[in-house]
């Protein structure tokens, strides 16, 4: 297991929420290569802390892990990040989205360390935009996030402005690997081939 210097509990979440429209068909029981979708960034997370959740919708089957609702339905991920925070009061959530199959254990540690350093949250962020759902979060970020979603706001965009998140970018999030790959989201049938020729 990799390690990280943060001094407080940390438990991994895999977000499974969503309805999978575009995808047309469960993430959650959608293969990649030789395995289910879920498994590869589940491998990530237990490569960083030894609890684990899934939070949402549909579960990946086989993980073993405890599932857990979205506190707030039809709200976004922000919902899956704010309702693994109330699950573990105290501890910081390193996270991935189950469609994000390329994150690795390195950018999750490194985003980990932020929190120790004292950032509310942390995540990769290229082309001008937060890839926040693989990263890590402070448990202080909780009511800044519940009152964001309070407002009505689901995007994630605004919210990690407003908190000053620490970005993972650059020279430095290409440590991690190539971007078009580390950070690929697989919404659409489209996507999935794409990550299929990144096998």
């Amino acid at each position: 297991m990799s390690t990280s210097s943060v001094a407080i509990p940390v438990i991994g979440a895999l977000l499974v929420g969503g309805g999978s429209r575009r995808m047309g068909e469960s993430k959650s029981e959608l293969e990649l290569g030789d395995r289910l979708l879920g498994e590869w960034p589940a491998a990530a997370l237990e490569g960083v802390c030894e609890q684990h959740v899934q939070v949402g919708g549909a579960p990946v089957p086989g993980l073993g892990w405890q599932c857990i609702p979205d506190r707030r339905a039809e709200s976004g991920p922000g919902a899956g990040i704010e309702s693994a925070l109330l699950h573990a009061p105290g501890a910081a959530v390193v996270l991935c989205a189950v469609d994000t199959p390329f994150v690795t254990t390195a950018l999750l540690v490194a985003a980990l360390d932020c929190i120790a350093n004292g950032s509310l949250a942390a995540a990769p962020r290229h082309a001008d935009r937060w890839h926040p759902l693989c990263g890590a979060c402070a448990p202080s970020l909780l009511p800044l996030l519940s009152n964001w979603l309070d407002s009505g706001r689901r995007d994630l965009q605004g919210l990690y402005d407003d908190v000053g998140a620490t970005p993972l970018e650059g020279d430095r999030l290409a440590t991690f690997g190539d971007p078009r790959r580390l950070l690929l989201n697989l919404n659409e049938p489209d996507d999935l081939a794409r990550a299929q020729e990144f096998l």
